[in-house]
């Protein structure tokens, strides 16, 4: 079973519909989509913890798959293992990582992992003593979960001073830190992790900005790139023995025992690659991206992981694989649904599902984030040049995407 409704969940499911192994899928979800043989969709919550588990022991699933991040940190893990039930992610405590920047800080400056300065912001009067002492551009972060949309970056001391009143104001209950602004360029770097073992996945990077040239809101990402050579050896080495190892070295210390997806966030700075954020999943749309590389049994790969046993390498294609997001005009702000969509039976390339529901026999919008396609070529030119060539093949109302993902 795959929970989750996002394009991540899908290429998820296309990937491990390549096992031999691998008799049936279960794809839980509250909205229906169009799906292949052997993938059944099941409309239930990632919330609903009790109908999930329900379901997985009813149907005999084997194993569950976490897609998103909000049922990890809720404790989804911890209740599936306490029926006895099987399942790839991280613990409760494991996913404060991503759930919690006081956590996921503290644990950085614990353990030495290079990160930016940090701060908590007690009030207006206070975030406005920082501002004026930091200067901008400066870094705000909402604590929780917020979708990849929970950051603000105000360029002038007037867009600081009335971007955080504005988080204060929408979000009263919640912790905001200012952060240091760090220049360079983000690359997302994910290993799989079993019982603090770990595999390392091919380097990407996700645009996160809604406009080309990375102009305009944060959003949950507008496309991805991912090639082994997007990073050097010598930073892989840097990251790996700096960020990875130490990170999953203080979970240990601890007492956290880490099996799924550690995904950092990370600046490739002057002074070396810094920590912007942990998550603990698969990052959407890296994913998309990274999956299509895996040149292994991914089925057998994450059920492995969950019963501590890992290959000793991960094999990868050469190639470049390029995911271009098709979204819903007014993303991440308001927008419309219900358009129908045409021309996905026309591509040549992968076209995942994200914010789509299949109705009276149509495909329909149904989110920000609707389509993502993604393609394997020799190197990025050639990408760009096939998906923005199949991309114009689908069509519905209000279709916005960037034109400049893989520069």
């Amino acid at each position: 079973m795959v929970i989750g409704g996002g394009g991540r969940e899908h290429a998820i499911i296309d990937k491990l519909l390549e096992s031999p192994k691998v008799q049936r899928v279960y794809w839980a979800d509250t909205k229906v989509k169009k799906v292949p043989d052997k993938v059944e969709m099941t409309i239930i919550d990632s919330l609903d913890f009790p109908a999930l588990g329900d379901f997985a022991e009813e149907n005999g699933v084997d194993f569950t798959i976490v897609g998103p991040e909000l049922p990890l940190t809720e404790g989804i893990v911890d209740y599936f293992l306490n029926r006895g039930l099987l399942i790839f992610g991280p613990d409760k405590r494991g996913a404060m990582l991503e759930g919690s920047k006081t956590f996921a800080k503290g644990l950085m400056l614990k353990y030495g992992v290079p990160t930016g300065k940090h701060v908590e912001i007690k009030d207006l009067a206070h975030g406005k003593e920082i501002i004026e002492n930091w200067g901008t551009p400066i870094v705000f972060k909402l604590d929780g979960l917020a979708g990849g949309k929970g950051v603000v970056i105000p360029q002038s001391p007037e867009e600081a001073y009335n971007e955080l009143e504005e988080l204060i104001r929408k979000n009263p209950q919640q912790k905001i830190f200012a952060e240091e602004y760090l220049q360079g360029e983000e690359i997302s770097y994910m290993v799989l992790v079993s019982k603090n073992s770990y595999l390392p996945l091919v380097p990407s990077r996700d645009y996160k900005r809604v406009y080309d040239g990375n102009k305009g809101s944060n959003t949950g990402g507008m496309g991805s790139v991912a090639y082994k050579g997007l990073i050097s050896k010598e930073e892989k080495e840097y990251i790996e023995r700096e960020i990875i190892q130490k990170t999953l070295k203080g979970l240990d210390n601890e007492g956290i025992q880490f099996t799924g997806i550690l995904y950092a966030g990370l600046m490739m700075t002057n002074e070396g690659p810094k920590v912007l954020e942990f998550n603990t999943r698969f990052g959407d749309p890296e994913a998309q991206s990274i999956l299509q590389l895996i040149q292994g049994d991914l089925a057998e790969l994450l059920y492995g992981a969950c019963q501590g046993n890992l290959p000793e390498e991960l094999p990868f294609k050469d190639g470049t694989a390029l995911t271009l997001v098709l979204a819903s005009e007014g993303y991440p702000g308001e927008y419309k649904t219900g358009y129908e969509i045409k021309g996905i039976d026309e591509v040549s390339c992968k076209v995942f599902q994200g914010g789509t529901e299949y109705r009276d026999g149509k495909i329909l919008t149904a989110g920000g984030r609707v389509l993502n396609l993604t393609v394997v070529e020799d190197d990025v030119d050639k990408c760009r040049e096939i998906l923005y060539k199949e991309g114009q093949k689908i069509t519905f109302l209000g279709k916005y995407f960037r034109t400049d993902i893989g520069l």
